[in-house]
């Protein structure tokens, strides 16, 4: 994977992705500032693998410009013979917010289908400001906890169709 940091994009940019998130609709401003302080921003050019399928993921990514398509081998030989497609995802969207909970292997690939501008939330600086801060760790696992539950009922709501 190929990570480039960008100059001149400012913090306030990303403070204001963030908090158009579900995933962090509930915190103030201040505390989605403390959220954007660990905030890399990368580029990342097309065809360029972001979380690689059956590994351990480190960090939350917000797409702030392009698109990613979601992967998953099928036929599990971890050689991308047989793959299938899942979704693809655009400006405003996340993924790879689970590796910031547990620390499980990923479930499927991220791909940059175009040149990308990133928000790389890293795992380890994720988890010392929340061990920092007890009340904006409550409000963001809550917040966690909502997205994972209406993931499921509209998970669950599909499979009853």
């Amino acid at each position: 994977m190929i990570e480039v940091e960008l100059a001149g994009f400012g913090g306030f940019e990303g403070v204001e992705l963030l908090q158009k998130l579900h995933l962090f609709k509930k915190l103030s401003f201040e505390e989605t500032s403390q959220l954007g302080s660990i905030i890399e921003y990368v580029d990342v050019p097309p065809d360029t693998v972001v979380i690689e399928q059956n590994a351990l993921g480190n960090a939350l990514y917000v797409i702030a410009k392009g698109q990613v398509k979601v992967t998953r081998d099928t036929d599990g030989d971890g050689h991308h013979s047989s793959t299938e497609e899942i979704l693809r995802l655009g400006d405003g969207e996340l993924f790879g917010e689970m590796s910031l909970i547990d620390d499980l292997l990923t479930s499927a690939r991220v791909t940059t289908v175009t040149p990308c501008r990133l928000l790389k939330m890293p795992r380890d600086k994720f988890e010392a400001l929340l061990g920092s801060d007890d009340k904006l760790a409550v409000k963001v696992f809550r917040s966690f906890c909502r997205t994972l539950s209406d993931r499921l009922r509209r998970t669950t709501a599909q499979l009853v169709k």
